[in-house]
């Protein structure tokens, strides 16, 4: 592969790629949704996107994806198409290609590989296939309650739960192209990893946060940030299974592999062919510069084995009503990012801003990231 100088992040937010890659010595260029004062800091140069219009901007960053050396698509684009790239700007994709991707990101399709993997996964169907189902008098299959989202996308934003089968049968007539998946209790994890055509290493086991009230999630499934690392006593199985699944399914790079723990052990929800947000926590905890780390990976260079060397927390805070930023968020560069200017207007269920807290301990990190919470909701007036 030539080599990587410039590279261009593109989603629907990218700034903890951009940030990491200027860390490593990149020089980065960066295509959001944002537009966060960090994200500008750290990249050569920005080009906003509008969020109801992602998929359709993507042409117009044609001359810019000219420029660069590398080419590194974040969340937001899991299945946007990609098919205008000249087959020279193709090759500068550092990471999965864009159809694999879109591939392992339909849901549908994964909960129909891991069945043929015998990897134990939540029992799935398509709202269409449910309604046949009701048409023809059959029974369906799903134990309540059970978790209706999207077939493409993360961030749990459109996750909602049936709860029993009058809900769940008007739902799949709404929406015959979501899944209904049953709700597995559990603690939320995911495994980061880094893999070469060849072979495939976890860097870090993290906690997942959904849904959590202090930050005023708009929704019970919104992923609320990580903390790393995360110890069960099934830590060794779930990491061993995070590599399996990503060298069978053939991912290069920095991706990540979504599990609940339960009380007999893991199962695999979904699969996120792409870097992940849990990169803030990865880093700090570990030292690893994950965006270094994916791009020898592409090359075929794994880094060596890491260990945590300290918790981290990332806390996404979210607007609990609509306001307008009031104050510098950017004093405390450490402890706070995606950080918004000031006088950005805030809708309610919006993101406002990051915290992040580091400690010797899980409890110390936390504590740490909290002080950083309650300065990014005092923001908001």
């Amino acid at each position: 592969m030539h080599d990587i100088h410039k590279i261009l992040a593109i989603g629907f937010s990218v700034r903890h790629i951009v940030c990491s890659g200027s860390r490593a010595g990149y020089e980065m260029y960066a295509a959001d949704a944002f537009g966060d004062i960090d994200t500008k800091r750290c990249a050569r140069e920005y080009y906003p996107l509008d969020p109801f219009q992602l998929h359709a901007e993507l042409k117009t960053l044609k001359n810019e994806i000219d420029k660069v050396d590398g080419l590194i698509i974040g969340s937001g684009f899991e299945n946007a198409d990609f098919s205008f790239l000249k087959e020279d700007d193709r090759r500068k994709i550092l990471g999965n290609a864009p159809e694999k991707t879109k591939e392992i990101s339909n849901k549908a399709w994964l909960s129909a590989r891991l069945d043929d993997l015998g990897i134990q996964h939540p029992l799935t169907s398509t709202g269409r296939a449910l309604a046949e189902m009701i048409d023809e008098g059959e029974r369906i299959p799903l134990h309540y309650p059970v978790v209706a989202k999207p077939a493409y996308g993360g961030g749990g934003t459109a996750n909602f739960l049936c709860h029993n089968e009058k809900e769940l049968i008007r739902w799949a007539a709404q929406l015959p192209d979501f899944l209904y998946q049953e709700y597995i209790k559990g603690k939320h994890a995911s495994v980061s990893t880094i893999s070469t055509k060849r072979a495939a290493m976890t860097v870090c086991m993290n906690e997942q946060l959904l849904g959590v009230d202090s930050l005023s999630a708009p929704g019970p499934f919104v992923y609320c940030g990580n903390i790393s690392p995360f110890v069960t006593k099934f830590s060794d199985r779930v990491c061993e299974l995070a590599e399996e699944l990503t060298s069978e399914l053939g991912l290069l790079g920095s991706n990540g592999v979504d599990f609940v723990i339960t009380d007999d052990g893991p199962v695999v929800i979904e699969v996120n062919a792409r870097l992940q947000g849990s990169l803030d926590t990865v880093e700090r905890s570990t030292g690893l510069n994950l965006i270094d780390a994916h791009v020898k990976a592409v090359i075929g260079e794994l880094p060596e084995p890491v260990a945590a060397k300290r918790y981290a927390v990332k806390a996404i805070v979210f607007a609990k009503q609509d306001g307008v930023i009031r104050e510098n968020l950017e004093i405390n560069k450490e402890g706070i990012v995606d950080i918004p200017e000031k006088g950005r207007i805030m809708k309610q269920g919006e993101p406002i801003a990051t915290a992040i807290g580091v400690g010797d301990s899980r409890e110390r990190a936390c504590a740490d990231a909290m002080k950083n919470v309650e300065r990014i909701k005092a923001s908001v007036r």
